[in-house]
């Protein structure tokens, strides 16, 4: 009786042990599945971010291009009403001046 106990005790240690290795394999592959899915979705958010890099770098040389060509064309403008400002500055100097040399 004490055998069969004995032998009752060791298949159900057996049975344990094989539902313990069954649950570590599970284990393992649950831990490898969910793995390949924070890298593949790393992967996911990685591109996402380097499009969205891109995206916002090309929206900013273009900001930055409309409002440097802006600022181009304001200096033209600029410079040339300071041309022409010193143009007709330098008109009336001489006008006066030469309105002191001729006679009358």
């Amino acid at each position: 009786m004490e055998r069969d106990i004995l032998s009752q005790v060791i298949e159900a240690e057996k049975e344990i042990q094989q539902c313990l290795d069954l649950e570590k394999i599970k284990a393992r592959e649950g831990l490898e599945r969910v793995q390949k899915e924070c890298e593949e979705e790393f992967i996911r958010e990685d591109k996402n971010i380097k499009a969205s890099l891109e995206k916002f770098t090309a929206e900013a040389a273009r900001e930055a291009g409309g409002k440097a060509a802006g600022t181009v064309v304001r200096a033209m403008a600029d410079a040339e009403r300071l041309g022409r400002l010193q143009a007709e500055t330098l008109s009336r100097i001489v006008a006066k001046q030469i309105a002191g040399i001729l006679p009358g």
